[in-house]
């Protein structure tokens, strides 16, 4: 006995429509969550766009992937189609654009770093002296005892220096990487949508 098979149909303006309800989903978390970080605004202070580039570049794939399945289901509409291309190219732009604002301030942020646990072995030396000098602390302090805190200040502060700038620099790089290929990807998707349009 032969079994009669039905053919597996796709319903491309249901696949469209889905494409759609989740691209444009991915995209206002994306957009709510960058309204968050970036809410206030402080544009002078490092910290601040330091967060929000990392937390940004964190996020970004949600962004490439709604921008592609919205990109997707808008095909067949040359107008949205163009419309999204160049937003596409712009966020990708800007994405890439960000990546020199995010080395310099990774940078400027490890050298604070750096210069301000330097000024604190500064003044733990200072008080070292002061403490050496003082008649009172003399009698119950060697000066042995003195220069063992004091090296073992400087040899903590000199591996409190190389974890800050060793944590600082991953950070960086795992948010500058985020953001090129992602940036790359959306760049791709304009492109693509461009020549479609």
């Amino acid at each position: 006995m032969k079994s009669i098979s039905t053919p597996n149909f796709i319903d491309t303006s249901s696949t469209k429509s889905i494409c759609l309800i989740v691209g444009l989903t991915c995209l206002a978390g994306f957009g709510l969550d960058f309204l968050a970080l970036a809410l206030p605004p402080n544009l002078l202070e490092l910290q601040w766009r330091l967060t929000l580039l990392q937390q940004t570049g964190d996020r970004s794939i949600i962004l490439l992937f709604g921008a592609a399945l919205t990109l997707y289901a808008v095909l067949g509409n040359r107008r949205l189609l163009k419309q999204l291309a160049f937003g596409c190219l712009i966020a990708g732009i800007i994405f890439h654009l960000s990546c020199i604002l995010l080395i310099q301030d990774s940078i400027t942020l490890k050298n604070q770093a750096v210069r301000n646990i330097s000024d604190q072995v500064a003044q733990v030396q200072t008080r070292a002296q002061e403490a050496q000098e003082n008649p009172d602390l003399a009698s119950n302090v060697t000066p042995e005892q003195i220069e063992q805190a004091y090296q073992q200040i400087v040899t903590q502060a000199e591996s409190l220096k190389q974890n800050t700038q060793l944590s600082i620099t991953k950070a960086a790089i795992v948010s500058l990487g985020n953001l090129l290929i992602v940036g790359l990807g959306l760049i791709s998707l304009g492109r693509f949508g461009l020549k479609r349009a």
